[in-house]
């Protein structure tokens, strides 16, 4: 099996997740999707048990990961594959900084470190009848920010249960609204909000602002996932020639969005947008 750059760079995050305590509000019970998914790095890709594929992957699983084959074999291969890499060191930080469940669905955020960078990568699995049934992925280099007291993925990870999944969806779905309008979306924000996305930060602009100025940006929206005051949005956009995938956390509070991170990749030449939605 030939293993491209971004394979390796994929296979190796799910790696160090593995095996690893996850760093996530997550309910202990064996039937919960966002445990299944956490149960599958660490037996499968963590231990290399091929053995237990069929038992966490349906058969006919959808790859939207281009570079990996479809279904139980693309899985097999890449675990053969781990096999011909060091395990992490004993005692290494987990890379999984944040899981969110909805329904079927399960988003993790992790920061790994990979041939000397540092990656900032959302993995999303849908999970049919407990068992993973589909894959989407995005994984960006970050910035060297050692040092930094605000970086691409620290800050908040406990999710506030009592808070209502449905109301933090409704606010995050009119603020892309508004921003696909291009109308303000300042009532949306907190002004102490705090802001992961390096692009924003660097550009000297809020959140609303940075979104809303870059005028050649074409948004679709594919998901948009809660748990708590958790939601991510999975979103496709279009700028200068280039299709990217998108990913966006956002944290709310009091019906504002308090805090924001982002993972972008370009779509690779070649390969339509629609294969990695």
């Amino acid at each position: 099996m030939k293993i491209t750059n971004l394979q390796a760079m994929a296979v190796s995050c799910i790696l160090l997740c593995s095996g690893l305590p996850a760093k996530a509000n997550t309910i202990m019970d064996t039937t919960n999707n966002k445990q299944k998914v956490l149960s599958f790095y660490k037996l499968i890709v963590g231990q290399r048990r091929v053995e237990l594929i069929p038992e966490f992957v349906q058969e006919d699983y959808i790859q939207h990961n281009t570079t990996v084959k479809q279904g139980r074999v693309g899985i097999t291969e890449m675990i053969n594959y781990l096999k011909t890499l060091p395990l992490p060191p004993a005692g290494a930080k987990s890379p999984i900084i944040r899981a969110i469940q909805e329904g079927d669905l399960v988003v993790t955020h992790l920061d790994i470190e990979f041939m000397g960078k540092r990656m900032a990568v959302i993995d999303l699995f849908k999970l049919k009848n407990g068992m993973l049934a589909e894959h989407w992925d995005a994984i960006q280099t970050m910035p060297d920010q050692t040092g930094m007291a605000i970086t691409a993925t620290n800050g908040s990870n406990e999710i506030d249960q009592s808070a209502s999944a449905t109301e933090s969806k409704a606010v995050i779905d009119q603020f892309y609204q508004a921003v696909i309008q291009k109308v303000s979306v300042t009532d949306l924000i907190k002004p102490d909000y705090v802001e992961h996305d390096p692009a924003v930060i660097y550009s000297g602009k809020g959140l609303g602002a940075y979104l809303t100025a870059d005028s050649d940006r074409q948004i679709k929206i594919h998901r948009i996932i809660g748990e708590g005051d958790f939601v991510v949005v999975q979103s496709e956009f279009k700028r200068a020639g280039k299709a990217f995938v998108f990913y966006e956390i956002f944290r709310v509070e009091h019906s504002k969005i308090a805090e924001h991170w982002v993972v972008e990749q370009t779509i690779p030449d070649g390969v339509e947008p629609d294969a990695m939605f």
